[in-house]
Parts: structure tokens; C-alpha cells; sequence
């Protein structure tokens, strides 16, 4: 059985995977060592579909064959994919938890 808690709270977990996939993404083209930056995506990747965060299709696509081509020395190619998983990842309105509407007399102001 779910509470109203639960919805809100699993809701927050998919938008911090989310985040760290961007992080593992913006981590990865800061130039870091290839083994050590395709551990890092395989771990944002795990961690998204552990709390079962949609992730597009495209920059699923984008980060697994950036992995690849970081696994073969291709650093161009892979910047190139990881730039664009960026771009796909900010253009996704991540999900929040947006507290209950507040009734008049809630909140004073001013004193």
C-alpha cells in the first residue's frame, strides 16, 4: 500500500538520478581519465534504472556508445555523443515535488 509520501519522495529519487546521469555526462567531457568516465556513466545508468527514472531512448543511445568509443580510445567521437546526451538531458523537465497549495493565513509576512 502507498502513501501520499511515497509518490513525492520516489519522484525526487528519479530527478537526482537523472541529475547524476548529467553530472556522470558533464564529468566524462571535462576530459578525466576513459576507464574512470565510462565507470561513471555505467553507474548513473544503473542508478537511473534502479529507481526507474525514464530516460530517453536517444541519450540512453548517445551514453552507451560514448562508453564505447571512450573503451577504444575515441575521445572525439565520444565527446561529440556526450555533448548531445547533455543537451537531450537538460531539455527534460525533471520531476519535483511540489508542496500542497497553502490557505490564507499560512504565512505572515512582515513582522
Amino acid at each position: 500500500m502507498a502513501t501520499e509520501l511515497d509518490e513525492p519522495s520516489s519522484r525526487q529519487q528519479r530527478a537526482i538520478a537523472l541529475e547524476k546521469l548529467d553530472n556522470a555526462v558533464c564529468t566524462a567531457l571535462a576530459g578525466i581519465d576513459e576507464d574512470e568516465a565510462r565507470r561513471g556513466l555505467q553507474e548513473a545508468l544503473a542508478g537511473c534504472s534502479a529507481v526507474h527514472a525514464s530516460v530517453s531512448p536517444q541519450v540512453m543511445g548517445c551514453v552507451e556508445a560514448a562508453g564505447e568509443h571512450l573503451r577504444y580510445g575515441e575521445r572525439m567521437e565520444a565527446r561529440m555523443l556526450l555533448t548531445l546526451a547533455h543537451r537531450l538531458l537538460s531539455r527534460v523537465s525533471r520531476p519535483m515535488a511540489v508542496p500542497a497549495p497553502s490557505t490564507p493565513g499560512d504565512v505572515v509576512l512582515g513582522r
